[in-house]
């Protein structure tokens, strides 16, 4: 009796109704040691309260039982779940019994005295019944309450049942699809070759699943992802078909509208920068694959701005769609018209596609351009300047090719617009080169070729070596190292200096960190650039670097240019939240620019920096003279320390002491130094020769 071990009977809970305490043991000693509970009760009444509460999985009762007879007990076990497993035990084979036992629907009668091999078997088969019974219900429940569409066929394709979540989907009632072909539902986008692969597979894997386009009850089609498993043995041997069905047309308009948004203008419906990018290469592919010649023309519309600072926005996006209308209209659908931006728009010509020559559509182009249109009751006129790059002449990649465009048009407005141009062949060497920094720079950033170099700070009130400045340089293959005046602008152009801003921090803190065994104090002053300070992450990415790296916000000085700040909200929210964290700021480049004072009052500078361009006119200029000690003691006045960039003669920094500045930096102490020379000059301390020289030359 291999059941007695097995998980369904070991966990069986059963209860036990009979009135004679001895037999109540008996049956109790036959069954307690396979199964896992065993509930006993006295008599009927106690029994049916028993049930109520244990939720047996089979009851074993006696007729003749005191309160409630057995058969009566059942009946209204019945009456509350049809589906309870009841054994009747009985000493008795009355008729009117065993009649009554057939109308209740009891799954057992074993009679006294009790064979303890059948009471088992009875109660095994009982657990069985139960289990598949159980499994019914749970799967009736999960076909009705199921979200997905439920639709069951059987060989010939014929619908024998449908959920309500199908009625649901199609807007069929299962009345009108139970004994239709499932064919009713085709719609008619899906060949006989569709249908016949998907049969096919499913006789031999029995499963098949993939989106299926439908037609609903009221004619409209629809896409879902239909999934078919076949179910064999259960039908006599026929095999079913089990699909289950998910309406996917919301995502699909969903991924639709996300594509249009990812690749396509919203105000014109052109393809956007992406789309064009892809589009390019693969032209550009092609043209070098079939050895064909293809143009790039960057369009500017002139005017446009005078039009849309005076007729407004809306006005100015219904010139923007005209224009856009023009060109498609103009051109071939082989041909691609992109919106770049603003009033910039890029088109791709193959030029097999125009047998007229490519000078003829620029020119076709201009014209049409430049007729005049309504605007509502307001006639406009604008035009157009076309830059144009060549494959293969100009370029021979894409991104150069679009480079090249970009330089010819503006050839084209200085030529008094109105008109195309060809790349120029400086414009185009610039172009190159420019690219080719570009490149560069960002296979620097994944490969690391940038390094530091320090420029000491002195302070001419105690000659102590107050902070360093950290200068990023660049390695290149070619060029070997630059400084930053060479490829920073370019970084900022390409995007990539909030994450070189973060490196380099890091790599300085670093540096500065390894040698607290000789200058434990050293501050840091480490350039912010405009993308950096308006990075919505600024702040925690910089705060965490400082924090891995050991190093104290209060040895941190942020050098931030006058430009990146004004009119810059984001950036001095940047400015306060760092200064919160207890780090420092100076002000870059003091004087050279707009130089806004009320900006200085209201944000948190420590310092100011005298720009370089004063300091090395102070020896021949008396006005700039003048001017450098009027800054001097203007930063005084606000309680801010001067520090004066540039300096590289004896006298310019006596001129610096004398006036009050501050702190001094430049060549005068020694070129921008890697981490190991600066070492050497905190240990020899370099700098105090060069001051000392110059006190005792004031003394002679």
């Amino acid at each position: 009796m291999s059941y007695l071990v097995s998980p369904l009977f070991a966990k069986a809970r059963i209860l036990v109704i009979e009135s004679d305490p001895a037999m109540r043991a008996h049956i109790e000693s036959i069954i307690l040691p396979h199964v896992g509970e065993v509930f006993l009760a006295k008599n009927g009444e106690e029994g049916l309260r028993q049930w109520c509460l244990r939720e047996p999985d089979v009851t074993l009762t006696e007729i003749s039982v005191p309160s409630i007879d057995g058969l009566a007990m059942s009946e209204q076990i019945k009456d509350q779940d049809p589906d309870a497993a009841i054994v009747v035990i009985s000493s008795s084979a009355e008729t009117e019994h065993l009649r009554r036992a057939i109308d209740i629907g009891v799954d057992g009668y074993v009679f006294k005295p009790v064979d303890p091999v059948l009471l088992l078997d009875v109660i095994a088969r009982c657990l069985r019944d139960r289990k598949r019974v159980m499994e019914l219900k749970l799967a009736r429940m999960v076909f009705e309450v199921a979200n997905e569409g439920i639709i069951v066929t059987n060989e010939d394709r014929t619908i024998l049942a449908v959920n309500p979540a199908f009625s649901e989907i199609t807007g069929y009632r299962p009345d009108e699809v139970i004994g239709e072909r499932t064919s009713m539902l085709s719609s008619g986008v899906h060949g006989p070759e569709f249908y016949r692969a998907m049969w096919d597979t499913l006789r031999t894997h029995s499963r098949w699943s993939g989106e299926i386009v439908n037609r609903r009850k009221d004619g409209v089609t629809f896409s879902e992802w239909l999934s078919i498993a076949a179910v064999d043995g259960e039908f006599q041997g026929s095999r079913r078909y089990v699909g289950l069905i998910s309406d996917i047309s919301e995502r699909k308009k969903e991924e639709e509208h996300i594509r249009r948004m990812a690749h396509f203008d919203a105000l014109t419906g052109l393809p956007n920068r992406l789309l064009f990018n892809d589009r390019l290469q693969r032209a550009v592919a092609r043209a070098q694959r079939h050895r064909q010649k293809l143009a790039v023309l960057y369009v500017d519309l002139d005017r446009f701005k005078e039009i849309n600072d005076t007729y407004g926005h809306a006005v100015g996006d219904e010139v923007l769609k005209t224009m856009a209308d023009r060109m498609l209209s103009l051109l071939r659908h082989s041909d691609t018209v992109s919106r770049r931006g603003g009033d910039e728009f890029v088109v791709i010509l193959e030029l097999n596609e125009h047998p007229e020559g490519l000078a003829s559509v620029c020119e076709k182009l201009i014209s049409e351009l430049k007729q005049p249109f309504l605007c509502g009751k307001t006639q406009l006129e604008l035009g157009a300047s076309i830059g144009v790059g060549r494959f293969p002449t100009d370029a021979t990649d894409p991104e150069t090719l679009l480079a090249a465009a970009d330089s010819a048009l503006y050839s084209a407005k200085a030529a008094g617009r109105g008109c195309f141009r060809y790349i120029e062949q400086d414009a185009q060497n610039s172009a190159r080169n420019r690219l080719d920094m570009e490149r560069e720079l960002r296979d620097g950033l994944k490969n690391w070729r940038y390094s530091l170099r320090y420029l000491p700070e002195i302070s001419l009130l105690d000659g102590r070596l107050e902070n360093v400045e950290a200068l990023l340089r660049f390695h290149h293959p070619e060029f070997g190292l630059l400084d930053a005046g060479r490829f920073l602008e370019v970084a900022e152009d390409i995007g990539i200096m909030p994450e070189l801003g973060q490196l380099a921090l890091a790599e300085a803190v670093r540096e500065l960190t390894s040698l607290n065994d000789i200058h434990a104090n050293l501050g840091l002053v480490i350039d912010l650039s405009a993308r950096q300070l308006s990075a919505p992450d600024a702040v925690p990415k910089l705060l965490d670097t400082l924090v891995r790296a050991g190093m104290q916000t209060r040895y941190i000085t942020f050098e931030c240019p006058e430009t990146a700040l004004t009119g810059n909200e984001v950036a001095q929210q940047t400015l306060f939240r760092l200064a919160y964290s207890g780090c420092k700021f100076t002000l870059d480049d003091f004087g050279a620019g707009f130089c806004s004072f009320g900006l200085i009052c209201q944000l948190p500078m420590s310092s100011i920096k005298i720009d370089r361009t004063f300091i090395k006119e102070i020896d021949r200029a008396p006005q700039i003279r003048e001017l450098v000690a009027a800054l001097i003691a203007f930063s005084k006045r606000l309680g801010l320390r001067s520090v004066a960039e540039g300096v590289e003669t004896p006298s310019q920094l006596e001129f610096l002491r004398q006036s009050g500045c501050e702190a001094v930096q430049g060549y005068i102490f020694g070129k921008p130094m890697t981490c190991n020379e600066l070492r050497d000059f905190i240990v020899q301390e370099k700098w105090r020769g060069t001051l000392n020289d110059r006190a005792q030359q004031l003394s002679t």
